[in-house]
């Protein structure tokens, strides 16, 4: 009885850390290009931080915002283009493609 009371908890335990794993990855997979600043915070919370932001020399508006994730220890990064989202993913999958880490924005 208490082996399988003991196995019960274990189960359960992997159960909800995996769960709340993946309702944060849900979220981050429901991002998608254009959606406002709006929808970014109604889908992910408040838990990012504004990395960086500029007018570049075309007067489009530029922000970096990053959340982290703790559970996963992943860092993702979205790019907004004039308040919509233009590019997003995970800091390391980004910088492996440099085209899509420094945007290249078109009027």
């Amino acid at each position: 009885m208490k082996n399988r009371l003991t196995s019960l908890l274990i189960i359960t335990g992997i159960i909800v850390v995996t769960a709340g794993c993946a309702s944060f990855t849900a979220k981050i997979n429901r991002l998608s290009i254009s959606m406002s600043k709006d929808e970014v915070r109604t889908l992910v919370g408040n838990n990012f931080q504004a990395k960086a932001s500029k007018v570049d020399e075309k007067g489009n508006i530029l922000d970096l915002w990053e959340i982290y994730d703790e559970k996963s220890k992943t860092r993702y990064q979205i790019f907004f283009l004039n308040g919509k989202v233009s590019q997003w993913g995970k800091s390391e999958d980004l910088q492996a493609f440099p085209q899509l880490n420094s945007p290249k924005y078109l009027p």
